[in-house]
């Protein structure tokens, strides 16, 4: 029997079936880049992405594509091992969506406590000038802004929401995707009631 999924957010419901989950995933060609290693969850989260923030499922493909070794670089972190609590033993992977709330924690990150303080104070030196001037104010935003996404680009530590995957025999298996402040017991849970069905490995995680 085909599976049928029912997607809730805010006021509104999506109806979907496992034939509209199989047409999206072959959308974005999931089967060519790692063929039956993602989760329905995981395209659902695609498809919810696109809809309802408005983010390009590329930018999380490529992603992918980079775990997958069909791509050479990425801006972001580097994929890192949970280390302990719940999701201990899982991996997860950064990628960037282009919101504002995302490109404000990269700059609060990149300036660091006295970040901010330290650029004003720099830029509007008085010895500079006696007054704030308007290309005082545009290098100041310039600096914040541009400044702070193009050292953490650089540094290869953008940082956004996460892709959470597990490795098994040498194989990368994609569950889903989550904003970073989710919480790992939110994660978890969501993991053992929606992918663990498609992947029994994943019990060894969730005894």
């Amino acid at each position: 029997m085909e599976s049928n999924f029912s997607i809730h957010y805010g006021q509104n419901v999506i109806k979907l079936s496992q034939n509209d989950i199989n047409e999206y995933a072959e959308l974005y060609k999931l089967n060519r880049i790692s063929k039956d290693r993602f989760s329905s969850l995981f395209v659902i989260n695609l498809m919810l992405l696109e809809k309802v923030t408005k983010i390009d499922p590329m930018e999380v493909v490529e992603e992918i594509m980079v775990l997958e070794g069909m791509r050479h670089s990425s801006q972001t972190k580097t994929e890192s091992e949970f280390r302990g609590g719940l999701l201990k033993g899982l991996w997860h992977k950064h990628f960037m969506p282009s919101l504002p709330s995302t490109i404000a924690y990269n700059i609060t990150n990149n300036l660091g406590k006295h970040g901010i303080s330290n650029l004003v104070e720099k830029i509007f030196d008085p010895k500079k000038s006696p007054i704030i001037t308007k290309e005082m104010i545009e290098e100041l935003s310039h600096q914040l802004i541009v400044g702070s996404m193009e050292e953490r680009a650089e540094k290869e530590k953008l940082t956004g929401e996460w892709i959470v995957y597990a490795k098994e025999n040498k194989y990368n298996y994609y569950l889903g995707i989550w904003k970073h402040d989710s919480g790992d017991e939110n994660i978890a849970e969501t993991i053992r009631s929606t992918c663990m069905p498609q992947f029994q490995f994943l019990s060894k995680y969730f005894p």
